[in-house]
């Protein structure tokens, strides 16, 4: 019974003790260390990026005397970007070390800001890789920079499109859309030029590896597409002003230039027979073809016939094929200095893409390859790569090309099949 008395006097005490009434002050702290407040998020994106190591090697001896890796790099890429209501930014940077050509790597891929144009437009200005047409590595209307030096040694795709300082204002309507890119400076492609890969040299009749690039323009370029979707089908039309992204033309000297160029094309895309059919064309126009103290290379009218399905559970595969038709063709055989290693007024090509994916994704096998009937000569591109997890992949390939005549495009380059492995590990 005492106990109970004493509880209960306890009890009593404590309800009619005193209350202290928290500040405002304290009210505030305490909200602000809720669990369950509503977080702002940060308009910064989280840092991320990549680790690689990378090889490759020549699986034979080169005629014109080079004898270095194709493929030695270390190499990390760092990503981060901005977004907001009214501006979005973006970075990507390599950085890291070539030992196949002793150069420090420095490349900004991308560098932007963009921002919203009232409600239908968008503006992006700064470095950035732009990419349009509906070709599998073969480009009619997409005439910005390309890096086939990185393509040639098994570098990840991502890195044959190089990229760009540009300006590109995009508009979207309710029927068509319209993309406008402005370049302030012409880039050229990092075309093959014997730094790590010969060519054949039609002046002195052999493969060599000069090690040298032309001059590059101090001119500006500009590209356009306009662009709907009807009924599933994708339609779009495309031009192009600036210079061919290889030095196909010379001066009065002979010494390699880039001629300039202008190009229209259009293509389609649509669902056909359980798969995707595409098809596209393009006129590339030389405005330098009939200036006499310079050499251009000839008009030519390009065209393009796609198609890709799955084949099976897991393998998809797709077919191209390919026409580049010179015109005024006696022109363009007068105005070489060795006629006899000109191309084919009509030169063909064919591709074949198959891709198996296993094992839940992780392990992917492709194959793509490169055949031509008028110049007799092929390129093939295995690839194996896996994934464990999230963190490492692993990849490793071939390169081979070959031909019976030595100076068609991929003839001239057998001297130069190579194997290649890459670690990547992503944070």
């Amino acid at each position: 019974m005492i106990r109970l008395q004493s509880l209960s006097l306890a009890l009593g005490l404590t309800l009619f003790a005193p209350v202290t009434l928290a500040s405002d002050e304290e009210w505030d702290e305490a909200w602000e260390d809720d669990p369950w407040a509503e977080q702002v998020a940060s308009p910064w994106q989280p840092l991320s990026g990549y680790l690689e190591l990378g090889y490759g090697t020549r699986l034979q001896s080169d005629s014109a005397g080079l004898d270095g890796p194709t493929l030695s790099q270390a190499l990390g890429r760092l990503e981060t970007g901005y977004r907001s209501d009214r501006l979005q930014g973006s970075l990507r940077l390599d950085l890291g070390y070539d030992d196949a050509v002793d150069q420090w790597i420095f490349d900004v891929r991308e560098l932007t800001l963009g921002t919203d144009v009232g409600t239908d437009a968008h503006l992006k200005v700064g470095r950035q890789v732009l990419t349009w047409g509906t070709g599998d590595y073969l480009f009619l209307n997409d005439l910005f920079p390309k890096d086939w030096q990185a393509f040639f040694s098994g570098q990840d795709d991502e890195y044959l499109k190089a990229p760009v300082n540009a300006i590109k204002g995009s508009w979207y309507g309710q029927i068509v859309n319209l993309d406008l890119v402005y370049m302030p400076r012409f880039e050229a492609d990092n075309y093959l030029n014997g730094e790590r890969f010969s060519y054949f040299d039609p002046i002195s009749g052999q493969k060599v590896a000069p090690d040298k690039r032309a001059d590059e323009p101090s001119d500006d370029a500009a590209s356009a597409r306009l662009y709907w979707t009807h009924q599933g089908t994708e339609y779009a039309l495309y031009g192009y002003w600036g210079y061919t992204g290889q030095p196909l033309g010379a001066d009065a000297q002979g010494k390699p230039q880039h001629a300039r160029l202008n190009a229209y094309g259009a293509s389609v895309r649509l669902p056909a027979m359980g798969g995707l059919l595409n098809a596209e064309t393009a006129y590339h126009l030389s405005p330098d073809a009939d200036n006499i103290t310079l050499s251009a290379p000839q008009d030519k009218v390009l065209a393009l016939l796609g198609y890709e399905t799955e084949l099976v559970t897991n393998l998809t595969g797709s077919v191209q094929y390919y026409l580049e038709h010179i015109r005024d063709y006696q022109d363009y055989l007068t105005s070489l200095p060795n006629p006899e290693y000109g191309a084919d007024q009509n030169r063909q090509l064919f591709t074949l893409r198959l891709t198996y994916r296993g094992m839940q994704e992780k392990l992917t096998l492709s194959l793509f390859s490169f055949y031509s009937p008028t110049d007799r000569d092929f390129y093939l591109k295995p690839q194996v790569s896996y994934r464990p997890n999230d963190q490492w992949l692993l990849s490793g390939g071939l390169n081979l090309m070959n031909g019976q005549e030595q100076h068609t495009f991929f003839g001239q380059l057998d001297d130069n099949s190579n194997a290649w492995v890459r670690l990547r590990y992503y944070y």
